[in-house]
């Protein structure tokens, strides 16, 4: 509106949101009315007259205009602050989304915070504004925060605005601008504001009579100027328009002088820094409508230059002219705006255009993948039972992995430093080993050694090199060594093991990893190393439970047995408790006697505590009634289960209620011991009891915690579609991750056919929730998924699920390559597990730029 404030509407709107404002609630208001009625004058006006001390003013116009045409660019702003110091949740540390979502919710006016008022203007002139109110991060302003949006539309679009920014309905107030006659306005500014007018032309005819005007004067390269301005994302530079036009800065320059009486009340120009831009978005918008072949080609000039930018980009030395600087930034949206092949957009992707040489382009290329990302995500979000390419497939695990290296710089490139450290990258190539054998073992033996020969070639040159976390490293070693043979095994054991001295808390706890390489070693080294273990074990301070920790393979077993025989008796049955199933059968009677006489031992306050629940699960299936009523006659803490089930097994059922009754009690610990004991042969006439106790627990997510945890139990004893039933009324008591949890166990332990009903309602259920803790549950149903239900779940989750994105992440992490393999096996089978293994060691480009300088 020119800076200008006139019209009753916009002087009832002000006087509105003063009341609002001082009312001190609702939370939110959204303020709306036609296209060019004022809005953003009257917000403006409104937050010019907030001058108390003590609040926290952010505004942000949002759409291509104001150069923030994406909904990141427009976070993007509001993230930049002004934030006073020592509000937490920075965007470096968080990321842009996280962090707003975190401090407006947070925001309390605690400890002389001031009072909040955010402001965002037109965030339906943004090209890409979600649809899903759950992406939304104004939703849940804290008690010290206001949020004021301003849209163009009648009441009901303002109310599609408030779902869309999940706005609750009593949080939200909504304030008319209305419109304006021409009568109105002042005469100095008629000729730029008339087309808003209620009786003004329009927009449409308004620009429609410009662009007359312009082909009656001859002036053809005016329009194609003008087109470009309406295909542009962010008001342009001259400079960056001569290139388009192939034209020098002086001859656009002379164009639009010579026609400024024409263009004056639709582009602004001669601004700070010669920026030239439609008045307003509806102009904009009108302008392009009108003119749709001249779009159509100035479309294609934008890709032409953007394709030409990013093949030559490595090359291009004066990064910095103005003329590269837009075309560098939205270089991406307009590749995909001219639909270009997907080929095209894979070079984004590339190191040699994606790595940024600032901290700000860092920022852009991110911004650049994440809508690249909806591109690409399309041949998966579509799948059907027709299949999906498995060149989709390792496109999208190509763009994943330029977007977690591009989060990696982030992470590596604090905001006072003039380079991203390098250490960022250090773990990468065990991560790439890691998810190459992920993929192998959902692959045909054939395809598997293709990919874990891949996998060792990668261990073999950098393994010895590895000084990530200790325990990470041995794993990814040892599972080296699993592929390996001969020699090449034996020395990915011995690198597992020096690994294991690097780990945080030192090799001690993870001793039982030494026993695993002692498998691959030669016998005489193999001896050494595990008597090693044993070794530390014993002296350290609890070595019945060290040596336990130890969980030998079968062929170690005896070496533990004879170690932990040495022993005081507490000591010694926390040892032996976990070798019971794995011993000849003389020395299992020998270590089961142990065992038992460990409960009757006098308490020693010195000596190591007998590990109750884990002895009595290990040893009562090797007695009889009678040991059993001894260990019921003198109990210890966390045996009643355990005995529960094992009289139910021996076909005493009597007994099994008393154990109930004085040793577990009701709520969880009864239905568990109930659950289980009903579920064996000798239990059938405890189903009722059992089914009871479960009803019985409360609130409606610790029973469904109970089914996950013993899921084929409960599908014997509750039936299938209770289960079921417990498992999703966990979901409306508050818990997503309860009924996740549960629906996945339940479709893993259930019979065949019923499996594919219950992935499908575990995949549901993963993404009614706003966390991502329930993802690995999930995946583990990927054989039983509808395709596009794994698609969808691999599009969503890959590179995206992880606390912190990095390369690494999208590897071998959470929501990585590692642990979506099952997903993508399901997708594509062998030709998607080959497709994205050969993708992969391109993570290794990102490392050698990185080390480049």
């Amino acid at each position: 509106m020119a800076g200008r404030f006139f019209g009753k509407g916009q002087s009832r709107a002000l006087e509105g949101l003063r009341a609002w404002y001082d009312a001190g609630r609702p939370a939110a208001c959204i303020v709306h009315g036609p296209p060019g009625a004022g809005k953003s004058t009257v917000l403006e006006r409104f937050f010019c007259s907030i001058t108390a001390p003590g609040t926290l003013k952010l505004v942000v116009h949002a759409g291509r205009v104001f150069g923030a045409a994406f909904e990141e660019e427009a976070l993007a702003r509001l993230s930049a602050g002004p934030w006073p110091e020592g509000t937490g949740f920075s965007e470096h540390a968080f990321g842009v989304r996280t962090s707003l979502v975190n401090r407006i919710m947070n925001w309390d006016g605690d400890d002389g915070q001031p009072q909040l008022l955010l402001g965002l203007i037109a965030p339906d002139a943004c090209v890409d504004w979600p649809e899903n109110p759950r992406r939304s991060v104004l939703d849940d302003p804290g008690p010290a925060a206001r949020v004021l949006v301003a849209v163009s539309g009648t009441r009901d679009v303002a109310e599609r605005w408030a779902e869309r920014l999940n706005f609750r309905t009593e949080r939200v107030t909504y304030i008319p601008v209305d419109g304006f006659r021409i009568d109105e306005i002042d005469p100095a500014l008629r000729d730029k504001l008339a087309w808003a007018a209620v009786d003004g032309p329009g927009p449409r005819a308004h620009v429609e009579a410009i662009a007359t005007s312009l082909r009656e004067r001859g002036a053809v390269r005016l329009e194609t100027l003008m087109a470009i301005l309406a295909c542009a994302f962010a008001p342009l530079d001259i400079s960056a328009l001569a290139l388009l036009l192939d034209a020098q800065v002086a001859e656009v320059t002379g164009w639009l002088d010579a026609h400024r009486d024409a263009l004056d009340s639709v582009i602004i120009w001669h601004e700070e820094g010669h920026r030239i831009r439609f008045r307003h978005e509806a102009l904009r918008a009108a302008w392009a409508a009108a003119n749709q072949e001249h779009v159509a080609l100035a479309e294609r000039r934008f890709a032409e230059a953007a394709q030409a930018l990013v093949r030559t980009w490595e090359g291009v030395d004066n990064a910095q002219s103005r003329a590269l600087i837009y075309l560098r930034r939205y270089a991406g949206d307009h590749l995909v705006a001219s639909g270009a092949p997907h080929a095209d957009l894979l070079q984004l992707c590339d190191p040699r255009w994606a790595w940024p040489r600032s901290r700000e382009d860092v920022a852009a290329r991110r911004m650049e993948l994440g809508r690249v990302r909806r591109t690409l995500t399309a041949p998966l979000d579509g799948a059907d039972a027709m299949g999906i390419p498995s060149e989709a497939l390792s496109s999208f695990v190509r763009l994943a992995m330029a977007q977690g290296a591009l989060a990696t710089l982030r992470h590596a490139w604090p905001p006072e430093a003039d380079e991203p450290g390098k250490e960022a990258w250090n773990d990468t190539e065990r991560a790439l080993a890691v998810a190459l054998f992920a993929l192998a073992a959902h692959a045909s033996p054939s395809l598997r050694a293709h990919i874990e020969a891949r996998a060792l070639d990668v261990v073999r040159r950098t393994g010895a090199a590895w000084r990530g976390d200790g325990w990470e490293d041995a794993l990814a070693l040892l599972t080296a060594a699993r592929a390996a043979s001969g020699g090449e095994a034996a020395m990915c054991a011995r690198w597992a093991v020096s690994a294991t001295w690097r780990a945080e808390k030192g090799p001690d706890i993870y001793l039982h990893a030494w026993l695993t390489a002692a498998s691959f070693l030669p016998p005489s080294e193999a001896v050494a190393l595990v008597q090693q273990a044993i070794e530390r074990a014993l002296v350290s301070a609890k070595p019945g439970r060290a040596l336990a920790q130890l969980a030998a393979p079968e062929g170690q077993a005896l070496a533990l047995f004879r170690a932990a025989m040495s022993l005081e008796p507490r000591s010694r049955a926390n040892a032996l408790a976990p070798l019971l199933s794995k011993l000849p059968d003389d020395e299992r009677a020998r270590a089961v006697g142990v065992v038992f006489d460990a409960f009757f031992v006098d308490f020693d306050a010195d000596a190591e505590r007998l590990d109750d629940e884990t002895c009595t699960t290990a040893v009562v299936p090797f007695l009889g009634l009678v040991e059993l009523s001894k260990l019921f006659d003198d109990p210890t803490t966390g045996m009643g289960a355990a005995l529960a089930v094992r009289f139910a097994q021996l076909g005493a059922p009597g007994r099994v209620l008393d154990v109930i009754r004085e040793l577990c009690g009701g709520g969880t610990h009864g239905a568990r011991a109930l659950l289980r004991a009903a579920a064996t042969e000798g239990g059938r006439s405890l189903v009722q009891a059992a089914r009871k106790a479960v009803a019985a627990l409360d609130p409606a997510w610790v029973a469904a915690k109970l089914v996950c945890e013993h899921p084929a139990e409960a599908i014997q004893v509750l039936g299938l579609d209770a289960a079921v039933e417990i498992a999703e009324r966990a979901g409306g008591g508050g818990s997503e991750a309860a009924r996740i949890t549960a629906l996945a166990a339940l479709c893993r332990a259930a019979p065949e056919p019923s499996r594919p009903a219950l992935a499908a309602r575990a995949v549901a259920a993963y993404h009614d929730d706003r966390d991502t803790d329930g993802l690995e549950s999930v995946v583990r149903c990927a054989p039983w998924m509808s395709l596009a239900d794994a698609a969808k779940l691999f599009s969503v989750s890959l590179g995206n699920a992880a606390e912190q994105v990095t390369l690494v992440a999208t590897l071998s992490r959470w929501g990585g390559v590692e642990q979506l393999a099952p997903l993508i096996a399901r997708i594509g089978g062998e030709d998607a597990l080959a497709a994205v293994a050969d993708v992969l060691p391109e993570a290794l480009r990102w490392i050698s730029r990185a080390e480049a300088g």
